[in-house]
């Protein structure tokens, strides 16, 4: 019975460890995925991640405790959620598509993607971020190939 047990099991690993290695060889790259979203979609994200800086800048200025001046938490909070938030949808979109444009950004996380698009477009040069990203994209597709192997 212990050795049935065992041997199914085994397979079992067998199974999930082939699955998973298929699934991760054909997982399509951020690019793909951000390409095969509708605009409405592609909006929806925008919108969560405004919605998530909201949040983040509120428990990081509000939480700093219930004797803070109002006014000082408030400016805290817009210098926050100004510095992450992307004013215009559309725009952000836009940018965003630009740089998944360029297959050598296809596995950038959407995070860094959309960081990336607000700095470009506040006038910023993001040459060395998109360097930087696109190592630490790399090295995750790595790894994550690496894993797939095993």
């Amino acid at each position: 019975m212990v050795r049935k047990t065992l041997l199914l099991t085994a397979l079992f690993l067998l199974l999930l460890g082939n699955a998973a290695s298929a699934v991760a060889q054909t997982a399509p790259s951020f690019a793909q995925t951000w390409a095969g979203y509708t605009e409405k979609e592609k909006h929806c994200f925008i919108t969560g991640m405004a919605t998530g800086v909201r949040i983040l800048c509120t428990d990081i200025t509000v939480g700093r405790g219930k004797d803070a001046d109002p006014e000082h938490i408030n400016k805290q909070f817009r210098e926050c959620f100004n510095a992450y938030v992307i004013s215009d949808p559309a725009k952000a979109v836009k940018a965003m598509d630009e740089l998944y444009a360029d297959k050598k950004n296809a596995f950038i996380p959407f995070d860094g993607i959309y960081k990336i698009a607000g700095l470009k477009l506040n006038g910023e040069n993001v040459d060395n971020i998109l360097e930087q990203s696109r190592q630490y994209a790399e090295g995750l597709k790595k790894k994550l190939a690496k894993e797939a192997k095993k």
